[in-house]
């Protein structure tokens, strides 16, 4: 296969949907020769903050000076984002031909899968295995893994050399696969948990904390928590935070309070990584400083001041709710928002619709994209002064900088996919 040619494979294999289970991946695994037990992983799972959190840890361990591999998903702008390694020069996407490669390789596996009787990899299979491949061909050091959905049952969780799990806060999403509670939630997270492993995490609420740290002790692993009193804000603006962890002082240049408490995590997930992935603490500063995630709060046009966030449930909706007041106040403020169907966003709307003037809402791409419509009649409910929609994101840009004025700002939030067609310069 070329490129296009993988890319239609890709699209095409997506109508199998998602179907959580290892035993599909587990025996492609096999038949590429088990790719992932010749690689060491970071596995990072978590409702908000995996990506956020999986960068700042791939910063620092570049400045260190391991060649680190990174699985993430969704992509945001381009679908060669998902499968990256860093190193001391940056930040490295999978090119085009190696890529087409690698599916060619992976799905010749999966089609002999099929005839043999097995149900076909779903497209997130290809694509985990796509990068095990990859991160084997690059000689990674180690790989940031990020899981796709849940833990315990993510084709992800085929891995078994991992030196760290890390679990980022968790709230309710996707509760129709994870479950209705907080804790089914937690517990389908804490499946990551590896036998006598190491387990970082953060969590603001005590239920999940709890259910983590049953699964720790169960499997006899060694469970280490991120506490909110050890973190002192010291200062933020729009070019990011400082902050002091432990008696330590870091900036950051993601903007965001919520982007502090995933910094704190990797920092203690780095110091606590055992030999011989030895990091000292000025690695870990510069690490932490030099981090970049793309859509989370980011700032993709100064004047016009455009902001893109991916809020997509109503945790995002908090955080981002809370940037806003910090980061933000006072100025008049545009909304355009696009989600899935599947998400909250009753809530989310409710929690965000005060700092409000106006907002455009578009239908986010994909089939599982909300109809602009519908969502334009839940902000109508929370009494937003003024709704109206579009058919694009640029579509709506245009309309909300038809009555912008200087000192305000732009706000474009909910589905990471909007970002994709986003042209903040019409």
């Amino acid at each position: 296969m070329n490129y296009e040619e993988a890319g239609k494979y890709l699209k095409n294999i997506q109508s199998f949907g998602i179907s959580l289970g290892l035993k599909r991946m587990k025996e492609l695994c096999r038949r590429l020769k088990n790719p992932e037990k010749e690689l060491s992983f970071i596995h990072v799972a978590g409702t908000n903050g995996k990506g956020s959190t999986a960068a700042y840890i791939s910063s620092i361990l570049a400045v260190g000076g391991y060649l680190t591999g990174r699985y993430v998903s969704p992509a945001v702008f381009r679908y060669e984002e998902c499968i990256q390694y860093e190193d001391m020069r940056g930040v490295h996407y999978i090119d085009r031909e190696l890529l087409a490669e690698l599916v060619t390789e992976v799905s010749a596996a999966a089609e002999e899968m099929a005839h043999d009787g097995w149900e076909h990899p779903t497209v997130f299979e290809i694509e985990t295995a796509v990068s095990f491949l990859a991160f084997v061909r690059w000689q990674c050091r180690i790989v940031l893994l990020e899981v796709g959905l849940g833990g315990r049952e993510d084709a992800t969780n085929v891995v078994e050399h991992v030196i760290a799990s890390v679990i980022t806060p968790i709230s309710l999403d996707h509760t129709a696969v994870l479950g209705e509670t907080l804790e089914k939630i937690a517990e389908e997270k804490a499946g990551i948990i590896k036998p006598e492993g190491l387990v970082i995490t953060l969590q603001n609420d005590c239920r999940a904390t709890a259910v983590i740290q049953k699964r720790a002790d169960e499997e006899n692993a060694l469970m280490i928590v991120v506490r909110n009193e050890d973190i002192t804000y010291i200062s933020a603006n729009l070019e990011g935070s400082v902050f002091s962890y432990k008696g330590e002082n870091y900036r950051t240049s993601m903007p965001g309070r919520y982007q502090v408490s995933n910094a704190c995590l990797a920092i203690e997930t780095c110091r606590r990584l055992p030999k011989p992935f030895a990091l000292d603490e000025e690695q870990i500063m510069l690490g932490i400083r030099m981090a970049q995630w793309r859509g989370r709060f980011e700032v993709v046009c100064p004047e016009p001041l455009v902001i893109i966030d991916g809020a997509h449930n109503p945790a995002g909706a908090e955080a981002l709710l809370a940037s806003v007041k910090e980061l933000l106040s006072g100025r008049t403020l545009h909304g355009i928002m696009g989600v899935f169907k599947d998400k909250d966003y009753e809530t989310m709307v409710k929690i965000v619709a005060p700092i409000f003037r106006d907002v455009v809402t578009v239908t986010a791409p994909g089939n599982r994209g909300l109809d602009a419509g519908l969502l334009a009649e839940e902000w109508k409910k929370n009494l937003c002064p003024e709704v109206a929609t579009a058919k694009t994101v640029n579509e709506a840009l245009k309309k909300v900088l038809s009555h912008y004025r200087e000192g305000e700002a732009v706000l474009i939030f909910g589905s990471l996919s909007l970002f994709k067609e986003l042209n903040w310069k019409v």
